[in-house]
């Protein structure tokens, strides 16, 4: 498995069989439990085919190139860091509770596993223009996504400044990851509490502002 490939782009996943989709599932969760847990670099393809339990023939039919499989690999952690946020949100049974306890939510995402595994893929990126561009259609559909979402809440609540908003949540989903980076590095743990405690006192008092 060759290191580059082509311009990368979401592989489709609509025309694949059932069998096809599940060694995908296999191979991306993974790719996912290994960045997280062992960095990027250590990332190997055989690392992946060791813990999947797969044959090199079954990972190159679903993946060409090894940067294929970790854009792929991005994309999927964040679809289920969308798919984690939302339940967080909805299990409140109110989407207001959910919403002002957005903070916590995000954070809880953020220390899982496919968030630490985007976050590697998205720093390794910085040195590799293929796997950058390849992100960036993960990134262009996360802010899509998200934007609908609380234009969507917006409208409901009549939620005014909605630009301000969307800062908010920006903010909050930087720092909350930027915490979680350095999060083992922190010896005094306090540090992390009062910093997540400042960030979502201000990110309540930003969206109850928005509601009056």
């Amino acid at each position: 498995m060759t290191d580059k490939g082509a311009a990368i782009v979401a592989p489709a996943t609509g025309a694949k069989t059932r069998r096809g989709q599940a060694m995908r599932d296999i191979l991306l969760s993974s790719a996912i439990k290994l960045t997280a847990l062992h960095g990027y670099g250590a990332t190997t393809t055989q690392a992946i085919l060791d813990d999947a339990g797969v044959s090199r023939g079954s990972l190159l039919h679903q993946f060409p190139t090894r940067d294929l499989l970790m854009v792929a690999t991005a994309h999927e952690a964040m679809n289920r860091m969308l798919v984690a946020v939302e339940a967080g949100i909805t299990r409140h049974g109110d989407l207001l509770k959910g919403l002002l306890d957005f903070p916590n939510i995000l954070w809880r995402v953020q220390t899982d596993l496919p968030a630490r595994a985007f976050t590697e893929i998205q720093l390794a990126s910085r040195w590799d223009p293929v796997l950058e561009d390849g992100l960036k259609g993960a990134m262009a559909t996360v802010n899509a996504l998200t934007t609908s979402k609380v234009v969507s809440v917006a409208e409901q609540f009549e939620i005014s400044n909605l630009p301000r908003l969307l800062h908010e949540i920006y903010l909050l989903i930087s720092a909350t990851q930027g915490l979680a980076i350095g999060r083992d590095l922190i010896e005094e743990k306090a540090m992390t509490a009062g910093a997540l405690a400042i960030l979502k006192d201000r990110f309540v008092a930003a969206l109850k502002a928005s509601l009056a």
